[in-house]
């Protein structure tokens, strides 16, 4: 490995921290980012990434966008364990979700407002399911808010990312405000729509000449297209509950949410669908 990435798989979140820590400034921000941007290059136990992010979310060599995507990052490790210090970790996420409200737009992925709103948006939906579900009608309004409210001649083509977590976001805000749906599908697809529109290479000469391939048969489906995939179905599911007739609508909600809650872990899916279906208790009849 090059001295600007060692190897923290199988280092403790102590180990990690004291080794930033005794690297020049730009090495530090470099192998920090990839700590908290790209999961494989964290320590392989969860709980040690935990430990190693909630580090990093106090880390003063990184920016205000890096220390929040940190904080995000932990949500994910703790909704994954279905950890019982998801509730302390939401608390934390609720009184930085002014910072992350305040952030500018920008170009690039990781230095965007709108995709660091919608990212954080979805780590605390699920959060907050996980531990009752008592701040889901807030943040279903803030998220609903957030997605009305985008500023379309400031978007840039990470739009694409960030509104495939924006539907996910939408879709378990709906589970607190079902008879919102049918205004919150028309809004997503039309995001979607205007996401794809915008998702075009501005060098496209360059990329047909020298980046695609020779033969149909050489392409390979890329990560954005199994996004592309999971999110029209969640967009699916969001328009079929919102026309759903009385008899369907419980398990069209119920399709909706086994679609936009977190599952990167089994255990964390069934919890996360048991809480849902307490919230559909609820909110629809």
């Amino acid at each position: 490995m090059s001295k600007t990435r060692q190897d923290f798989r199988d280092k403790t979140a102590q180990d990690c921290l004291a080794a930033l820590a005794a690297m020049p400034r730009k090495q530090h921000l470099t192998q920090a980012r990839l700590l908290i941007y790209k999961k494989g290059q964290r320590p392989r136990d969860l709980g040690e990434q935990f430990d190693l992010l909630d580090g990093l979310t106090k880390d003063p060599v990184l920016t205000e966008f890096d220390r929040l995507y940190a904080l995000i990052a932990g949500g994910h490790k703790l909704s994954e364990q279905v950890s019982p210090l998801s509730s302390d970790w939401l608390d934390r996420m609720v009184v930085a979700l002014h910072e992350v409200l305040a952030m500018p737009i920008g170009y690039g992925l990781r230095k965007d407002r709108t995709h660091l709103v919608f990212s954080a948006l979805n780590v605390m939906m699920n959060l907050d399911l996980a531990t009752g579900a008592h701040q889901g009608d807030r943040l279903a309004q803030i998220s609903f808010d957030e997605a009305a409210s985008l500023n379309l001649r400031r978007m840039t083509p990470y739009l694409f990312n960030s509104v495939c977590n924006l539907v996910k976001v939408v879709g378990i805000a709906l589970l607190h405000r079902p008879d919102a749906a049918h205004r919150q599908a028309e809004r997503c697809a039309k995001l979607m729509s205007y996401a794809i529109e915008i998702n075009n290479s501005e060098h496209w000469w360059v990329f047909s000449r020298f980046k695609a391939p020779r033969r149909v048969d050489d392409l390979s489906l890329r990560a954005a297209f199994g996004s592309f995939r999971n999110t029209m179905k969640r967009l699916d599911a969001i328009e079929q509950a919102a026309n759903a007739d009385a008899a369907a609508r419980r398990p069209a909600f119920e399709a909706v949410a086994d679609l936009c809650v977190g599952q990167a872990q089994p255990a964390q899916k069934a919890a996360l669908i048991a809480a849902a279906s307490r919230v559909l208790d609820r909110t629809v009849t």
